[in-house]
């Protein structure tokens, strides 16, 4: 009954200790358009997501750097409806529902 769940386990090891994906280099490039850094550090962290050996580590790191360094809605052209609504909020100091 738990060879399934040893497989499983070993199965994401693997996958931890692999390269990261399409979907992911394209998830961090998204979160590094919505970053406004000078021209040379954009440059540099974009030949670093597009490098072929990016691993999970970095790819974590990266994502919470992005996230963390987000432009506030002021600076976004066409923000979203929640990031809008999480901003309105902030500012009249509203709780979370």
């Amino acid at each position: 009954m738990s060879d399934w769940l040893d497989e499983y386990f070993e199965e994401v090891e693997t996958t931890a200790d692999s390269e990261v994906g399409y979907s992911q280099v394209s998830y961090l490039l998204q979160l590094l358009e919505d970053c406004r850094y000078d021209d040379k550090v954009h440059e540099q962290f974009e030949v670093e997501i597009l490098s072929s050996d990016l691993e999970w580590t970095r790819y974590s790191e990266l994502v919470s750097t992005f996230t963390m360094n987000k432009l506030d809605v002021r600076y976004d052209y066409a923000p979203r409806q929640k990031d809008l609504m999480d901003f309105i909020r902030m500012i009249c100091d509203l709780d979370e529902p």
